[in-house]
């Protein structure tokens, strides 16, 4: 076939213009700006694992070049939420990893500022939680351990990686409403962490341990603890220990996990980050991190996490308040929080 040099000369010019589109389009995917995360809690703990596996994921990929972390635990997340809110000159580019937490305390009043006084940026993940004792613990299942609970139940402290009337001592609630247990008869342990918490029980100072699946995971598979049960709907795929509402016990919970930045952060700069993060959640590095950790997807952003926060107030209003009377329901309550991209989030 024959081509004429303008034709050529013409193709050639095309080909340079899409070879220079190409170099300028992916050198644009990579984020030369820096990025913080700010970690609420101590190392190992479900915050910290999900911020540096974010990051780790962001570079992976080439999203994000420029990443650094800052641990800033006390008072279940709070520290470094007031440091976020009336440090913003500390805070400049600054990703705060939250959960569930976030919106106990804009329900319990712990101090009067909350996640309203920063900018939601996006919900990533959710992870459910689960109750795991010893390897070598005596109790081999749920049952067993709800028994020396209702026995005396002083001699059971249970811990968690978060204070009282946070994400684990709820969790810990439920599963006890839904065993028929008086929830002033539970012993709640709070500690600083998930790793704290689970130090705690392989020392003996606890019988068991209410924390997210991920964080208990790699322990179970080591030979250390026993999980006895998982708050998923149903098996979840890769974790051996049965649903609770498999063996009949009625509670369907899962943490979520996002990011907020403080009130004062430019638009742009939160657009960017939602763009960043959103693109993150469909790649296959990020698929196969939250494989890893047993995370379901779930991306909000704008005023669909915005939504999501306020209904997750109202939903835990009433679980908490049961929590702090000591109450226990005659027909077990079910809590189930599921999120995809249409915003669902039910109450059975």
């Amino acid at each position: 076939m024959f081509y004429s040099d303008r034709f050529l000369r013409a193709a050639q010019r095309l080909l340079t213009a899409a070879l220079l589109g190409f170099i300028v389009t992916s050198t644009a995917c990579a984020d030369t700006k820096p990025i913080r995360f700010l970690i609420p809690g101590s190392p190992g703990g479900g915050w910290d694992s999900t911020a540096r596996a974010v990051g780790a994921a962001l570079t992976s990929t080439g999203l994000a070049t420029d990443i650094t972390y800052e641990n800033h635990p006390g008072a279940g997340g709070g520290r470094a939420l007031l440091s976020l809110i009336r440090s913003p000159e500390r805070h400049t580019n600054t990703l705060m990893v939250q959960s569930v937490p976030i919106i106990i305390r804009a329900i319990r009043r712990d101090f009067q500022p909350g996640w309203r006084d920063t900018t939601p940026v996006a919900i990533l993940i959710n992870d459910y939680q689960a109750i795991a004792v010893p390897a070598d613990s005596p109790y081999q299942n749920i049952y067993a351990l709800f028994a020396a609970i209702k026995s005396s139940p002083a001699r059971v402290p249970i811990a968690g990686g978060s204070e009282y009337f946070s994400l684990d001592h709820i969790t810990l609630g439920l599963i006890a409403q839904a065993a028929e247990i008086p929830l002033n008869k539970i012993r709640y342990s709070p500690a600083d962490g998930g790793e704290q918490a689970l130090n705690r029980m392989l020392q003996g100072q606890v019988k068991a341990v209410v924390s997210g699946v991920g964080e208990l995971l790699p322990a179970a598979q080591e030979g250390k603890i026993r999980i006895l049960g998982v708050t998923s709907d149903g098996q979840l795929q890769g974790v051996a220990a049965p649903a609770l509402n498999s063996i009949g016990l009625n509670v369907v919970f899962a943490n979520w996990r996002g990011f907020f930045s403080g009130a004062n952060a430019e638009n742009s700069e939160v657009t960017h980050y939602r763009t960043m993060l959103a693109s993150l959640s469909e790649t296959r590095v990020w698929e196969n991190t939250r494989r890893l950790h047993k995370w379901e997807p779930m991306y909000l952003a704008g005023e669909q996490m915005t939504d999501f926060l306020l209904a997750q107030e109202a939903m835990l209003r009433d679980i908490l308040q049961a929590l702090e009377t000591g109450e226990v329901e005659s027909e077990p309550s079910q809590l189930q929080v599921s999120s995809n991209r249409s915003n669902s989030t039910t109450i059975r």
